[in-house]
């Protein structure tokens, strides 16, 4: 006996195909990018390649009786009795459905949208009103589309006497195989996109400090001037470091103080109003928080206390971030808080604690690796933030320790110069600048991910 899969199934699987087409195209796109300048570029289109790709994986999963399609959604290919389909007959299916669905409206009706969607719609209704929900290749290939295989005397179990009377159904044991390939793949593929991006990086970093117009002389010097040949990291860490302080110095206190308020004080109802509305800032562009640091809090918050503000200055980029960094602490710490276990706050309160003594001197200490991890991940999306800074910061070059004047940040730096035309005009070496504060970049965020890992394992408590 064999299962037909329902309308709804079909229809979703067939809007699969398309999007799994494009982002194969795609993830090849970015390989050629990062591989042109070593080996060339791959010549066919990116497209006839990803093409080249969906045949062999449909040959691959040819001998499962399924397609490449199949194998994503768990659907097989049988014959009309319910036996699996050989690679053969599943061979000829696709070739009279990638005729039908594609080359007719492409070399017949020369991809004219509406023949070609009168004859998509046609392949609908067939496979809508004939029994078993049947396409046209089904009927040139023989065939029919199922869920699995198997047998009419299945529902009766048998007496089960061995260890391998528990094993799966064969059908079933393969659809796992290929879930597993399939998590495998996109893990596989995460790691090799970052992979690519980090060699990246440091090939265009390392054309920097190894071209003839560089010296370690221009990386100190009166400020970061790229298109003058004047590269002083020094003002961008300055930048950097004041941004990333302040933005800490109002993100911590606020952070926290909503933490405490959803683990320790608020009733459930209102935690479960207020946590998701906290987590939705997190969701706001950072280009509005950007102007939104200099039409409100500029004029409204800082100048009424610092008179001699710039209209830009670091200052307000700082409390920008600052406001954008809130939901990350506020949201892991308070996670971190509500995994404590509730028996010691009970222990606590047993001992005459008060609410706020339970809170400060039980669960903080308890949660502490948490906390302290959204402490180093805000810290990183401060470093890392990009646009709050472009538009607050001012963008100066000018070496600068006064966070009420006009800054630049590494970040920032890296958009104002990217921001160029022909590649970043300027010195020959301005362009591959941008991979080497990249590079920069890179070990920052990672030495911060290596201490909050550091932190965590030494303050975590297993309970």
């Amino acid at each position: 006996m064999v299962t037909v899969p329902a309308l709804s199934s079909r229809v979703s699987a067939a809007a699969v195909e398309p999007i799994v087409f494009v982002s194969v195209a795609v993830l090849i796109a970015l390989v050629e990018y990062f591989v042109s300048s070593p080996i060339g570029d791959f010549g066919p289109s990116n497209f006839w390649l990803a093409f080249l790709v969906l045949v062999v994986w449909n040959g691959w999963v040819f001998p499962q009786s399924q397609t490449a399609l199949g194998s994503l959604t768990g659907q097989y290919v049988a014959m009309t009795d319910g036996s699996p389909a050989s690679p053969v007959t599943i061979a000829i299916r696709q070739l009279a459905r990638f005729g039908v669905l594609y080359g007719i409206p492409v070399l017949v009706l020369d991809f004219n949208i509406v023949p070609a969607a009168a004859v998509w719609v046609i392949c609908g209704l067939v496979i809508f009103r004939t029994a078993g929900n049947r396409a046209p290749w089904d009927f040139v290939a023989g065939t029919i589309v199922v869920e699995g295989f198997g047998s009419v005397g299945m529902i009766e179990l048998p007496e089960l006497k061995t260890a391998a009377d528990l094993r799966l159904d064969p059908a079933r044991n393969r659809q796992d195989r290929v879930a597993g390939r399939a998590m495998f793949l996109a893990g596989l593929v995460s790691v090799l996109v970052s992979a690519l991006i980090v060699w990246n990086i440091f090939i265009e970093a390392w054309a920097f400090v190894s071209a003839d117009d560089f010296s370690w002389g221009i990386l100190s010097g009166r400020g970061w001037f790229p298109r003058r040949g004047e590269f002083d990291v020094g003002t961008l860490f300055v930048g950097t470091l004041w941004v990333t302080g302040i933005a800490m110095l109002v993100a911590a206190p606020i952070g926290l103080g909503v933490a405490f308020y959803l683990s320790e004080y608020a009733p459930s109802r209102v935690r479960r109003i207020v946590k998701p509305l906290i987590e939705t800032l997190a969701s706001i562009p950072s280009v509005v928080l950007g102007f939104f640091a200099i039409s409100f809090v500029t004029p409204n918050v800082l100048e009424p206390v610092f008179t001699e503000i710039a209209f830009q200055s670091i200052l307000a980029a700082g409390v920008g971030v600052g406001i954008l960094t809130v939901p990350i602490v506020a949201s892991i710490s308070e996670d971190a808080m509500r995994a404590v276990p509730r028996e010691l706050r009970e222990a606590s309160y047993g001992l005459g604690g008060r609410k706020v003594t339970t809170a400060l001197r039980v669960v903080f200490p308890a949660a502490l690796s948490g906390i302290s991890a959204a402490m180093i991940v805000a810290i990183s999306r401060a470093v890392g933030e990009t646009m709050v800074v472009f538009i607050a910061a001012g963008l100066t070059g000018i070496f600068n320790t006064n966070p009420l004047d006009p800054g630049q940040t590494i970040t920032g730096a890296m958009a104002s110069l990217g921001a160029g035309t022909d590649e970043v005009a300027g010195v020959g070496i301005a362009f591959q600048s941008l991979y080497f504060l990249g590079a920069l970049l890179f070990v920052m965020t990672l030495l911060l991910n290596l201490v909050s890992d550091v932190i965590v394992r030494r303050f975590r408590q297993v309970y």
